[in-house]
């Protein structure tokens, strides 16, 4: 039988546009992001169209785009992670959150 596949939750929608943004603002390729992250290309333009984002692949992704993750963030994130796990009701709160660490290009100047 074959695996249904899983609706991304808003806020990995959000998070994988925020990446995107910045990734073509800063007019760099999926391929140049993916070897950082030793993924493909194709694993990688995974998560900017909303695919769960693990913590370690987020700091790496944030320091790439010039936009580190602070611990806390982290921190925040994995909390909220774990009480939609546990729960099973989306944290939209996550959507703010993200939207901090990757604010909109433009508005970051």
């Amino acid at each position: 039988m074959k695996k249904q596949k899983r609706t991304p939750f808003e806020h990995e929608i959000v998070l994988g546009k925020n990446i995107w943004r910045w990734r073509d603002h800063l007019k760099l390729g999926p391929r140049d992001i993916g070897k950082k992250l030793k993924m493909t290309e194709k694993q990688y333009l995974q998560l900017e169209r909303g695919a769960f984002v693990p913590l370690p692949k987020l700091e790496i992704i944030g320091k790439v785009l010039g936009q580190p993750v602070q611990k806390r963030d982290i921190r925040r994130i994995s909390f909220l992670r774990k009480l939609e796990k546990e729960t099973g009701i989306e944290q939209v709160d996550l959507i703010g959150i993200y939207n901090e660490i990757l604010p909109h290009p433009e508005f970051e100047e």
